[in-house]
């Protein structure tokens, strides 16, 4: 049996360089990872930590799980602001860390892992914690868009996804960006599953380049479902976000970004990742006041995104 330490960045948030410089650990070790073995994530020089990305860490622990062997947290010299956020949204309690503090500002969004089998509750979470730190913050008509698209894109993680465990998380920032009145809203959903190229590939379609799978995910007509009407895809979420919004997409060795104004970005990671990680950004500022045409449609998107 093999101990093995990984050491997380001082910042742990969504930036490619971030993801990068984490996940190359994890590469390091899976070749040689057996059975029993330990693999102990060191959190003493985080000095901040995204809430919404403790769902990347639910992908690498799983990831280690499925190898046969056992995570563990060294949570010694974390900082206070750190330990603060992950007590609030519960992360530690995995970790036999059963204390908890209260949301005194109400912009926590707890850590959520559950079997994708565990509808009712998944439901349950994405009404009551997620759409509760953002009830008083949009319209109306705007959190009954995003609620009812949230609810279909877990639906069809239960009925396509080829992942068995749904993470999810997030956070209300209401400081950010500095000038803001309302603040914006992260929120995260990741799973252990084939992952978006991978799982285009096995639909028949191949392409030369990597960022050609995200590219063909996001054109107008594309979805990797059997019969196209169906789903529209991920076109729908890149254009109602415009000017409301951005997206990352983490999956196999793909890092690609649309920002609010739709410029998109795109890195390659010299590994493969298993799962993948979707962060959805919005700025509460640009919806308070939708039109008809903003509703956000997300159905068909299982198969782009979780699988």
């Amino acid at each position: 049996m093999a101990e093995y330490e990984i050491f997380l960045p001082q910042t742990l948030n969504n930036d490619y360089s971030i993801l990068l410089e984490l996940y190359q650990q994890i590469e390091d070790i899976l070749p040689v990872l057996e059975e029993k073995d330990s693999v102990i994530f060191n959190f003493g020089n985080i000095r901040w930590i995204n809430a919404e990305m403790t769902v990347f860490l639910g992908m690498i622990f799983s990831e280690v799980n499925a190898r046969g062997a056992t995570v563990y947290a060294l949570l010694d010299n974390l900082s206070l602001k750190s330990k603060e956020i992950l007590l609030k949204n519960g992360f530690l309690k995995h970790f036999g860390l059963e204390y908890e503090l209260d949301d005194t500002y109400n912009t926590t969004i707890p850590f959520f892992r559950r079997s994708i089998e565990n509808i009712e509750e998944i439901d349950e979470y994405i009404d009551d914690e997620l759409l509760r730190q953002i009830r008083t913050k949009t319209s109306e008509d705007f959190l009954g868009e995003i609620k009812e698209a949230l609810l279909e894109i877990i639906h069809n993680v239960r009925d396509h996804s080829h992942s068995d465990v749904l993470y999810m998380c997030g956070q209300h920032y209401p400081r950010k960006p500095s000038d803001s009145k309302n603040g914006t809203i992260s929120f995260a959903i990741s799973d252990n599953g084939i992952g978006m190229i991978e799982n285009i590939k096995n639909k028949g379609h191949s392409f030369s380049d990597s960022v050609d799978y995200f590219e063909w995910a996001f054109d107008k007509g594309t979805s990797t479902k059997e019969n196209f009407d169906s789903g529209v895809g991920l076109y729908l979420l890149k254009k109602k976000l415009n000017g409301k919004g951005e997206i990352k997409i983490v999956s196999n060795n793909g890092y690609y970004h649309i920002d609010k104004t739709g410029y998109i970005t795109y890195s390659e990671f010299p590994f493969n990742i298993s799962g993948t990680l979707a962060i959805i950004t919005i700025f509460l500022d640009d919806c308070q006041t939708p039109s008809l045409s903003d509703t956000i449609d997300l159905s068909g998107l299982l198969e782009d995104w979780f699988t």
